[in-house]
């Protein structure tokens, strides 16, 4: 299912997309990989409709290629988002679960899915984007190391609210 601020970018015949730089999450893998989170806003030249959202830039290898997509989460879906990475990811990113064991928590919007898992030996924070047949189980990003970065993507996520 497509966000509306795709469906907004698709229908403009002429469109200007503000990305704010100076307020956003970089979250990189070991490897390389790398996902960005940016408030942004789109106006239709021809109506002067204007819309906020969150972009989401993934930059993954998949499948032995780099696989490069762009994903938005509408402004009516941060809240569910930030209630979600204050309540479950950020205060329980140095958790552990029990042994054998694992905590999976999920956020999803029309365009991304969030995941953090809590490990026994380690925790892991996935972001898979979303087409219209769904989740992509190969080509998404995960980290290990960068879950601490959850706490840059709140204060974006926060700009976006006011």
């Amino acid at each position: 299912m497509n966000s509306s601020t795709r469906k907004f970018i698709e229908n403009a015949i002429v469109n200007r997309i503000v990305k704010d730089w100076n307020v956003a999450a970089n979250i990189k893998s070991g490897t390389g990989e790398k996902v960005s989170f940016f408030p942004i806003e789109i106006t239709d030249l021809k109506t002067g409709q204007i819309v906020k959202a969150l972009q989401v830039d993934m930059s993954v290898d998949c499948l032995g290629h780099t696989f490069s997509t762009s994903s938005w989460v509408d402004l009516d879906e941060i809240s569910e988002f930030m209630i979600y990475l204050e309540n479950y990811v950020i205060p329980k990113s140095s958790k552990k679960a029990e042994k054998n064991k694992s905590i999976t928590y999920v956020f999803k919007s029309k365009e991304i899915t969030v995941r953090f898992m809590i490990g026994d030996f380690t925790n892991r924070l996935s972001i898979y984007p979303k087409d219209e047949k769904g989740v992509d189980g190969q080509c998404y990003f995960w980290t290990e190391t960068q879950i601490d970065k959850s706490q840059e993507l709140l204060t974006v996520l926060q700009t976006l609210k006011q």
